[in-house]
């Protein structure tokens, strides 16, 4: 429904538009202004015209009045509720050092910067989490890299969206050893979401990735700030696709009935290059430059108006 207000001392008010049928408050107070704004009728002038005078003031007063109400309804529509904005989530993550970033996400504030309620819910072990991922118990999982891709080989439909932490083996063997290098990359973590996520909308998944590289951009400040000698895990936000082949490969995930693009079809690396081209938008600091750098994305590729994956 449309509501025109006109005050009636050729002060004009851009039109309001509000929802819903019926005569709700913002209605009543919009008819309550606009009537508090029409003149008063006036008695007829006596002893120099003391009542003309009173009735004008009168007037006066209820256009103040009228545009006094308005602007608190315009300000009342105009301001977004934070409870109507805001999505609520349930993250389920491994309790390990490599599921940092999702503590560092809640602690920091960075799913509420991207307009994200989010639940943190602790798993000690993966099947657990994955199976609580695939039942709708949790919406969104951080689990380990192995299980995952174990997982989604036997037939699970999780979508990688994101990586996370893997720790580090500071042995040469480690180096140079591909086999006990991936084993070792299997036991990090990585984000992923069930394929019946419910208001999957293309937005709030890059929202929560931007939060996630929100929570990896502190963690690197904290660490350069920190004089902690080493560091025991290492962080990557970016599921980087041809790593999680190797992994899979080296696991020996591949059927020879599966197609050749069967794990591509389950990371989303579009994800992740759109949430990082948003927060280019904004302040660039070095480590979204490296990230930036690393990243192996197809220009507008993946358009963030898009309703659904």
């Amino acid at each position: 429904m449309r509501l025109t207000i006109e005050v009636h001392a050729k002060m004009p008010i851009s039109p309001l538009t509000l929802g819903g049928g019926g005569l709700g408050w913002g209605e009543k107070l919009l008819h309550f202004a606009k009537s508090a704004a029409s003149p008063t009728p006036q008695s007829p002038p006596v002893k120099g015209g003391e009542a003309v005078n009173k009735g004008q003031t009168t007037h006066n007063n209820n256009i103040l009045l009228a545009i006094f109400f308005v602007s608190v309804l315009l300000s009342m529509v105009a301001t977004p509720s934070s409870a109507s904005t805001v999505r609520a989530l349930r993250l389920g993550y491994l309790d390990s050092p490599g599921s940092a970033l999702a503590r560092i996400a809640a602690q920091k504030g960075h799913f509420r910067e991207e307009g994200l309620q989010v639940e943190l819910v602790k798993y000690s072990d993966s099947g657990k989490g994955l199976e609580a991922l695939e039942t709708g118990v949790i919406d969104v999982g951080v689990f380990a890299v192995g299980d995952s891709l174990r997982a989604i080989a036997g037939g699970k439909n999780f979508r990688i969206i994101a990586g996370g932490g893997t720790p580090i083996k500071n042995t040469p063997l480690a180096e140079l050893d591909r086999e006990l290098q991936a084993e070792n990359e299997s036991r990090g973590v990585l984000v992923l979401i069930p394929p019946s996520w419910p208001n999957a909308e293309k937005g709030t998944i890059i929202q929560l990735t931007a939060a996630w590289i929100r929570a990896y951009r502190t963690h690197q400040q904290l660490v350069t700030s920190s004089s902690r000698p080493g560091k025991l895990v290492h962080f990557d936000p970016n599921p980087d696709y041809w790593r999680l082949e190797r992994i899979w490969h080296s696991l020996g995930l591949q059927d020879a009935a599966m197609k050749r693009d069967f794990l591509a079809n389950h990371v989303y690396e579009e994800i992740y290059c759109d949430a990082l081209d948003r927060l280019l938008l904004g302040h660039i600091d070095p480590i979204l430059q490296q990230l930036f750098s690393k990243a192996i994305c197809t220009p507008n590729c993946c358009p963030a108006s898009a309703a659904r994956l």
